[in-house]
């Protein structure tokens, strides 16, 4: 008969008695000078093995048996003998290839998850939220880095006509303010609203190419672009806003994340595309576009170099670093 030494605790008294361990008939016997017990295996819990310390085998009474000879105890109870933890701590390769697969795991949701995640929930969310998501953010925006549009009225009229002819169905917004901070640039909100600052109006020979950048921040409404982007960037806020309806927590975060958080590649490809097929099908160049993203690369070259006092630090990075432009202009370049 198979035995192993072991030391009881009867769970009343801290006095440690000598016993030797066996099992017959599917119970577990505790022989010793002070000690003659038994009890079924299956009423006993014995925890996973944690490293070179004693097993241990708990009694429903709160009794228990401490062994130290791991190798007599598994010869004893083979089939009790090792938990999970104790095969990744005695397979070295098992373990690795545990936490490759929790890695791999992460950076797959991080990857592709999370995106599904934002635009899931992006599509669902009803358009009086976004619409009052717009507004709260305006309101931010105003208040800190935002200032009357210069631009006279008939100019913007004569701008939003045109680009309007393009897009006659878009669910868009046209917004005109002046930014010393932002400098040239035009952008999309979540809601749909898409901001033309002056300084990109200044800077563009006609309204055809202030009209090629605006197709462009089209198709970031369309796809919903900034609106997954912002939920991407505060994931928190995108639980919150797929099970509670509740977009509170984005709305404080959003002015910081729009301004720190810039279009994927992907997301930059497809409003360019978008932007390419919405020229073409009005016999407009797509080179018009592609000039602009020459012009405002020189314009962010000749700021950095300035580097203005009242620039914004970091969220001036954002808006100077639309990636792979040289990628972009020729894309743009080679479409007819």
């Amino acid at each position: 008969m198979k035995t192993v030494a072991g030391i009881y605790f009867d769970g009343r008294q801290a006095i440690a008695h000598r016993v030797v361990l066996s099992v017959e008939a599917g119970r577990l016997q505790l022989r010793g000078e002070t000690v003659n017990r038994d009890a079924p295996l299956a009423a006993l819990t014995i925890p996973a093995p944690l490293g070179r310390s004693p097993r241990l085998i708990l009694f429903s009474d709160g009794a228990r048996c401490e062994v130290a000879d791991s190798v007599g105890f598994a010869d004893l109870l083979p089939e009790r003998a090792d938990g999970w933890l104790s095969t990744l701590e005695s397979h070295i390769v098992a373990a690795i290839t545990a936490v490759l697969l929790l890695l791999g795991l992460a950076i797959a949701g991080y990857r592709w998850g999370l995106p599904y995640a934002a635009k899931t929930v992006a599509e669902r969310l009803p358009a009086e939220m976004l619409t009052e998501m717009d507004h709260q953010l305006f309101a931010s925006l105003d208040q800190h880095w935002l200032q009357p549009s210069g631009v006279p009225e008939s100019r913007r009229a004569d701008i939003q006509a045109k680009v309007f002819s393009l897009a006659p169905h878009a669910e868009v917004r046209l917004a005109f303010r002046a930014s010393r901070q932002l400098g040239a640039n035009a952008f999309a909100l979540p809601g749909g609203t898409v901001l033309v600052l002056d300084d990109l109006v200044d800077l563009t020979a006609n309204d055809d190419e202030i009209v090629a950048v605006l197709a462009h921040e089209f198709g970031h409404v369309r796809e919903k672009h900034a609106l997954r982007q912002m939920l991407q960037a505060t994931v928190v806020g995108l639980a919150l806003a797929a099970y509670l309806g509740d977009i509170s927590s984005l709305l404080a975060a959003a002015p910081a994340v729009l301004l720190e958080t810039g279009y994927s590649r992907d997301f930059e490809r497809s409003a360019d595309r978008y932007a390419a097929d919405l020229l073409i099908g009005h016999h407009q160049s797509p080179t018009l576009l592609a000039d602009m993203l020459d012009k405002l690369d020189a314009y962010w070259r000749e700021r950095d170099r300035l580097q203005l006092g009242d620039r914004m630090g970091e969220f001036g990075e954002y808006w100077s670093t639309h990636p792979d432009n040289a990628e972009r202009i020729a894309f743009l370049r080679g479409q007819r």
